[in-house]
């Protein structure tokens, strides 16, 4: 399994490099975004941060934990649906960008209002789940990507369509079942973030 991972991975690498450069770009410009922010604007979002953070669970509610899991779930169902089509790339390429625009907004907002406490939550809530979620989210990306490039370039036709649409379905749900796993520990990893933000 690995091995077959490493040789799509090498055949593939300008896809997987063009996705990375956009999920890193939109982490830089949400670092930028929040430079950007009004007082007024910037208070508001103090406040809702504040609020959001006060309003966590103090356990595993199973509630908290399918909401997680089930935003997973629509993004990697929206970028396989994208998959399907001629024009979606651009769009997933979009929605990696969106993704990496929150994440760099959130870490860069978070650590300008709670300073190292900030770090800390940052660490625990944020970082540890993407060591995981993010090359799950490329991969899932990158291989929709691929099977658009294949339906835009007539190359698979009859057979050939089906055997490619059923390995990219299954490969799909492979990821999604990743990425469900990661929304859960993200449940997890947000109640030690707010207990460590607490202490």
């Amino acid at each position: 399994m690995r091995r077959l991972l490493k040789e799509h991975i090498l055949q593939y690498w300008v896809i997987y490099l063009t996705l990375t450069g956009v999920y890193l770009a939109g982490i830089v410009f949400g670092a930028i975004g929040v430079g950007a922010l009004s007082g007024t604007e910037s208070t508001q979002l103090i406040q809702f941060l504040d609020k959001l953070l006060t309003s966590q669970p103090t356990n595993l509610d199973s509630s908290f934990l399918m909401q997680l899991a089930r935003e997973q779930f629509i993004i990697m169902a929206g970028i396989w649906l994208l998959g399907l089509t001629v024009i979606g790339t651009p769009l997933i390429y979009l929605i990696i960008f969106i993704r990496g625009f929150v994440f760099g907004f959130t870490i860069s907002f978070i650590i300008g209002v709670k300073g190292l406490w900030g770090l800390g939550l940052i660490l625990i809530s944020v970082l540890l789940p993407a060591v995981a979620g993010i090359p799950l989210l490329l991969l899932g990306a990158g291989i929709a990507t691929i099977f658009s490039f294949l339906l835009l370039r007539g190359k698979t036709a009859g057979e050939s369509l089906r055997r490619e649409f059923f390995y990219y379905s299954l490969a799909t749900i492979i990821i999604s079942l990743g990425s469900i796993a990661v929304g859960l520990s993200q449940g997890y990893f947000s109640l030690l973030g707010v207990k460590f933000l607490n202490l």
